[in-house]
């Protein structure tokens, strides 16, 4: 049997296989294929991320909870099997204390290597600078109303390679989001200031559709590798400086920002030559995951460490404290976890109980079409040959509000993310 070669070929075939496909053959190969992806994260990001990972272990198990309502037959598989469960001092198979040892960390590695990989930076009032009081943040959102100041800085920890750089809005009769610019800083090997700019198409207002939520891709950009030092094998991600402004004095009005997507490269946006998708829904309870959102601003604050020290970047890696910024975080969704050494009188006590699964349930099986909208006509025929007709899904969808009879029943409905989960995530990848 293949589980009684050595581990050492057992891992090749795992990376050999087309999508790590070796992992559906039981599961002593499905277990093994997610410890590859706590190596990974140990190799990819370094070793100081094990003390970050601890800081906001909290936050981090509230989001991987909410995947089990599409994911908890696979994720109780590795449970089970390990006999890992729910609680904060686990001890691990060698009898050390181990607080990783436990449900929704060791069970799923791959996911919280994605989170890690990737950041989406939720809409946050102190990070804009707008004109006053026509602008305003609103349920997790950034109105943009009549104003001619639009600035936005934002600095994160990001690991060297490439990265797609997007946009979640929605356009209301938007003006002047084309002269906004989108710049990525940060410092090479010789230790000079790089800076990569981007535009969005100059006849957006034009091109997006109204009063439906976009996920619009700016740009590509790359980070480089850092020197082969002391440091870099602790600590192996790049300090980010991400900058959103006016280029001039116009005026900006009618369109609302989510968040800023930086993402790996995936094969809609990358392999397909993707420009946006849409859907048509505007509430933002749809678009905003809040435990997410929790999960990146813990993560962000421990990365970042005490922003009013004057020492360099990377010597505050990972020196932050999440409790430092309690009140800053959405509550209704924190009841009934355990977050240490929180004060009693810290916490809102009118706050409404709130059940996380149904949350989960909500914001994941609410499927919604998407429409796509490529960059080439060549590359939106060759999506719709493999995937299916995508715009007969979308004509369908409005048929079925309007009660009017099904049409072209012969022709093949698109299959690409049948359950509309990829988009409400960050990008999942192999090893």
């Amino acid at each position: 049997m293949l589980s009684k070669l050595p581990l050492e070929i057992q891992v090749q075939l795992i990376k050999n296989a087309p999508e790590s496909s070796l992992k559906y053959v039981n599961s002593h190969f499905y277990i093994l294929y997610n410890d590859l992806f706590y190596e990974k994260l140990i190799r990819t990001f370094g070793e100081d991320i094990i003390q970050v990972l601890k800081k906001v272990l909290p936050w981090m198990k509230i989001y991987i909870k909410t995947l089990d309502t599409f994911r908890y037959h696979a994720r109780n598989a590795i449970a089970s099997r390990l006999k890992l469960k729910d609680e904060n001092n686990s001890i691990d198979f060698e009898g050390k204390s181990n607080e990783f040892h436990c449900m929704y960390v060791k069970d799923s590695w791959k996911y919280i290597y994605s989170i890690l990989a990737n950041k989406r930076l939720f809409a946050e009032y102190k990070d804009y600078r707008i004109d006053e009081p026509t602008n305003y943040v609103f349920n997790h959102f950034v109105e943009i109303n009549r104003t001619y100041l639009l600035s936005y800085e934002k600095d994160l920890w990001l690991v060297p390679g490439k990265y797609n750089l997007n946009i979640g809005l929605l356009i209301k009769d938007g003006r002047g989001l084309g002269t906004t610019k989108f710049e990525i800083k940060y410092h090479d090997k010789p230790n000079h200031p790089v800076v990569q700019t981007f535009f969005p198409p100059t006849n957006i207002n034009d091109i997006l559709p109204k009063m439906q939520f976009c996920l619009l891709k700016v740009g590509e950009f790359n980070i480089p590798q850092k020197e082969d030092d002391i440091d870099s094998q602790s600590n192996k991600l790049v300090h980010i400086q991400f900058v959103m402004e006016e280029i001039g004095l116009y005026l900006k009005s009618g369109f609302r920002i989510f968040f800023i997507d930086i993402a790996q490269p995936s094969m809609l946006f990358n392999d397909y030559d993707l420009l946006y998708y849409t859907l048509k829904e505007s509430n933002y309870k749809h678009f905003i995951n809040i435990p997410l959102k929790n999960l990146y601003k813990a993560l962000n604050h421990v990365q970042n460490g005490k922003t009013t020290s004057s020492q360099p970047s990377h010597l505050l890696y990972g020196s932050g404290d999440p409790l430092e910024i309690w009140e800053e975080y959405d509550h209704e969704f924190l009841q009934h976890y355990n977050f240490p050494a929180v004060p009693e009188n810290e916490k809102n006590s009118n706050i409404e109980n709130f059940d996380l699964i149904k949350y989960a349930d909500f914001y994941f099986n609410n499927s919604f079409k998407r429409l796509f909208k490529f960059n080439t006509i060549y590359q939106r025929r060759q999506f719709i040959n493999r995937f299916g007709d995508f715009e007969l899904e979308w004509i369908e969808e409005d048929n079925k509000k309007q009660d009017k009879p099904e049409q072209n029943a012969d022709r093949k409905l698109c299959f690409y993310d049948l359950y509309g989960l990829k988009w409400k995530m960050p990008i999942v990848s192999e090893l």
